[in-house]
């Protein structure tokens, strides 16, 4: 709780400004969680069939689908095998170079995806549906530029 009597000025809109910030993401989150759950999914494996799907061929490096979805490579292990066990994707070794492996959509994997990602897209739709186009389009540019200047900071600016 913040006290209001020694908690400087500008602290109080920051604090509730993450606040409100957290909210939204945590409802946006849990709403794309009871979604892909109702595929048999976890987001992120959702996410992850969302990239393949975009790519040449329904196929992607295990590295740069990492660097897409922002993970780690042991995620993007984890979630392959998932994937895989469930049939969604398979993993082939890569034709230009034998040390790297690629995942691949299978037919079932690209069924699914495909299915699944327009509830998705309502979904996080109905979130903001509180929101005109306008103020939609200023939230994102505000968070936009809030995200650019955090990364502009040093390290040590940022904790």
């Amino acid at each position: 709780m913040v006290n209001r009597e020694t908690t400087p000025v500008r602290d109080q809109p920051a604090h509730e400004a993450t606040r409100a910030l957290l909210a939204a993401a945590d409802r946006a989150a849990r709403e794309r969680e009871r979604h892909a759950a109702e595929y048999g999914l976890s987001d992120a494996k959702l996410a992850l069939l969302a990239v393949l799907d975009c790519c040449s061929d329904g196929q992607a490096c295990l590295y740069a689908l990492g660097d897409q979805l922002g993970v780690t490579r042991p995620n993007v292990t984890k979630l392959v095998d998932g994937l895989e066990r469930g049939g969604l994707v398979e993993r082939r070794p890569h034709p230009a170079d034998g040390r790297m492996v690629q995942a691949y959509l299978t037919p079932e994997g690209t069924t699914l995806v495909r299915e699944a990602l327009p509830g998705r897209t309502e979904r996080m739709e109905r979130l903001w549906e509180p929101l005109d186009d306008d103020e939609l389009a200023q939230l994102t540019r505000l968070l936009r530029r809030l995200a650019a200047a955090a990364e502009q900071r040093p390290a040590s600016q940022t904790t």
